[in-house]
């Protein structure tokens, strides 16, 4: 729970950006400031003395966008999970998961569906540039030239579209796709 004191310190900070990222600002820091137990203190609020937070967050520096505590809610998927499949230091992620597949096209789509969760932690969109994957799949050796677009094209239901130089954007499939993909590396 955060005093009024401390609300009225988050409102007055987010008026220092331009008007366009108020209302990003203000839900960031007050999303920030819920997570972080106790409430935030000054060196000049002497009437609040430092107390020791009752159980630290692990990331206790990361946000998580909105969209993806919908998803992770939405599949009834614990938060605590990406930190098995993604290390987050600051705003750097990296991935730290191993594909158990050994097909080159399941990996590609495993990988797509990987990179988009990345992105959206993020960014908060679920979506990963063509490129990208292009490059994963080569460092995955799973890449398949001549196949490449055609296995996407082929699994189109999972993203909104598949064009070459497009980003793909999971489609609600894809999100479902992406939660039992969790579930099932999770094992």
């Amino acid at each position: 729970m955060i005093t009024a004191e401390e609300l009225k310190k988050i409102v007055e900070l987010a008026k220092t950006v331009p008007e366009e990222f108020r209302q990003k600002c203000f839900e960031l820091l007050l999303n920030y400031a819920l997570q972080t137990l106790p409430p935030i203190t000054t060196p000049s609020s002497p009437t609040h003395p430092p107390q020791a937070p009752i159980a630290a967050p692990k990331h206790k520096h990361y946000v998580i966008p909105m969209d993806v505590k919908a998803f992770l809610s939405q599949y009834g998927i614990d938060e605590t999970l990406l930190w098995k499949f993604f290390l987050i230091e600051g705003t750097e992620i990296r991935p730290i998961y191993h594909l158990k597949t050994t097909k080159k096209a399941k990996a590609q789509i495993h990988l797509a569906l990987l990179l988009a969760m990345q992105t959206a932690i993020s960014t908060g969109q679920f979506q990963v540039d063509i490129e990208m994957l292009r490059n994963q799949c080569n460092e995955h050796k799973c890449y398949d030239r001549a196949n490449f677009m055609k296995n996407l094209k082929g699994n189109e239901t999972l993203f909104k579209s598949v064009e070459p130089d497009q980003p793909l954007f999971l489609s609600p499939d894809g999100k479902s796709a992406l939660a039992d993909l969790l579930e099932e590396m999770k094992g």
